[in-house]
């Protein structure tokens, strides 16, 4: 197809060229056309469809991003499985036994109770709530796993026993002998002084100061200040009895 414009072109020029002798300037006319026709062919490509194709080097080519490749799905921790009725019971007996430990330096260290004698305020709904819980539990414990359902009900008592404990401890330690007469107050502080010094002393002078405690803690007890008989007091009357015999 290409050969076959250019050929004609050139004939159409020849023709031209031969006309000017004849027909002057038309012939130049025409011999300026075909070489106008010669090179639209030469630079269009001749009519090849693959000649005439050009990249464009300013188009924008839409270039469709890569599949997403199918994330691998990630493994799932395993949910933890429920605990036992045994673990639930085992872990309810520990708990009870760290509130009895915590509660029991009230009733065993004379200068906790001395210090703190709050932790028998019955008029505060925090105490009153802790000893009905210390009371329920103590009441559902039991030596050996009492089943499934005993062992709920024992652990939902322990909950509400540490709960009401920590409430508690938290009152008396902030209360201390706030509230109390001032007859009290005297008594709970020269019984605590008398501890210290029976703590720092030996032989007669400790087992005179260790009776003297007894003596100021029994009032207080009498007055409705401490509980009655405080779990120390035998051993106080022990130790002074110790204390006299060398």
């Amino acid at each position: 197809m290409r050969n076959t414009i250019i050929a004609g072109a050139l004939g159409v020029a020849a023709v031209a060229l031969i006309g000017t002798r004849f027909v002057g300037p038309i012939g130049l006319l025409f011999l300026a056309g075909a070489l106008i026709v010669v090179m639209v062919v030469l630079l269009a490509g001749g009519g090849d469809p693959a000649a005439v194709r050009r990249d464009d080097p300013l188009r924008f080519v839409d270039v469709k991003p890569a599949p997403e490749r199918p994330r691998a799905e990630r493994a799932q921790p395993k949910p933890a499985p429920a605990p036992s009725g045994r673990a639930l019971w085992d872990r309810a007996t520990g708990r009870h036994d760290t509130v009895l430990g915590e509660y029991a330096a009230y009733e065993l260290d004379p200068e906790m109770l001395l210090r703190f004698p709050a932790m028998w305020d019955f008029s505060s709904p925090k105490v009153i709530a802790f000893h009905d819980a210390l009371e329920h539990a103590g009441a559902l414990r039991t030596d050996e796993y009492p089943g499934d359902e005993s062992a709920a009900e024992y652990a939902e008592a322990v909950t509400d026993l540490r709960t009401s404990w920590y409430a508690a401890d938290r009152y008396a330690r902030s209360t201390g002998s706030d509230g109390l007469a001032d007859e009290d107050v005297r008594d709970l502080d020269r019984g605590l002084k008398l501890y210290r010094h029976a703590s720092s002393s030996v032989a007669a002078e400790r087992a005179a100061y260790l009776n003297q405690v007894v003596s100021t803690v029994d009032k207080l007890v009498d007055r409705g200040v401490l509980p009655a008989p405080p779990r120390f007091r035998a051993e106080l009357e022990a130790e002074a009895r110790k204390a006299i015999e060398g």
